[in-house]
């Protein structure tokens, strides 16, 4: 019941940040983020129209739900791109490896799908979100963790970016956890809780992005300006950590 009232609300806010996006032209700055916000918005608009008929909604929502999880990845790639845009040795380096980590992941997902007797496009989709949310959270832990020990400052558009799609990220994985634990009978609040955290964060994305704020100017002296060569390879370290990271949830 709360994503039939959720639904209609999140496609209005969702074509207000597409418009005010264009009427600002901040659409060609954060391309990546309204990328996914376009194909999320045609994606609902579809289901929504077409969500009285069971056969229709139930043939359509797995496979949309499956590109918009591939899509979703450049909000992260977004966030990376814009947080580190002062320093771009360390941002083409954290851009590319979190790019590498996606690919390995998909293609791992993929693979242990396919090499199942059955194929199963609901299982396929449940994995694949559940892995690319742990790399998600990984990557956005690690940008916040340079962002903080540097003192690089962030306008408020990559703000809002952040913390609407590191709430919705962080609800995802706790009910994913839950659905996980708890099985079928937690399907139904698993839906809610998730229309409801991704309602959040266009909440939180329409006010931060509602006019372009570009990211403060770094500064000419102290540890954000002459920790570069330290910044760089503090990118390198954590995103190692990731990949560390992400060896060992393939391997569970």
């Amino acid at each position: 019941m709360l994503s039939l009232l959720l639904w209609p609300a999140g496609l209005l806010l969702e074509f207000a940040l597409l418009a005010r996006s264009v009427q600002t032209k901040t659409f060609t700055k954060y391309i990546y983020f309204y990328a996914y916000i376009s194909c999320v918005f045609v994606v609902s608009v579809g289901l929504f129209i077409g969500h009285s008929n069971l056969e229709f909604y139930e043939a359509w929502y797995w496979p949309t739900q499956f590109a918009t999880l591939a899509i979703g990845f450049g909000v992260v790639l977004e966030v990376v791109r814009q947080a580190l845009a002062a320093y771009p040795g360390a941002e083409r380096f954290a851009w590319r490896a979190s790019c590498a980590v996606f690919a390995v992941t998909f293609c791992y997902v993929e693979w242990h799908v396919a090499s199942r007797t059955e194929w199963s496009t609901v299982a396929a989709t449940v994995e694949l979100e559940r892995d690319l949310r742990v790399i998600e959270a990984l990557v956005l832990a690690t940008v916040l963790a340079i962002v903080f020990y540097y003192r690089i400052e962030i306008g408020k558009n990559v703000t809002g970016m952040i913390v609407g799609f590191g709430a919705y990220v962080g609800v995802s994985l706790t009910t994913l956890a839950l659905r996980s634990f708890l099985g079928p009978r937690f399907n139904a609040a698993w839906g809610d809780l998730q229309t409801a955290s991704y309602f959040f964060a266009l909440i939180v994305w329409t006010v931060a992005l509602w006019s372009y704020s570009p990211n403060p100017a770094p500064p000419t002296t102290g540890r954000g300006n002459g920790g570069y060569d330290a910044l760089v390879r503090g990118t390198r370290t954590q995103l190692e950590s990731v990949r560390s990271n992400l060896r060992g949830v393939a391997g569970s």
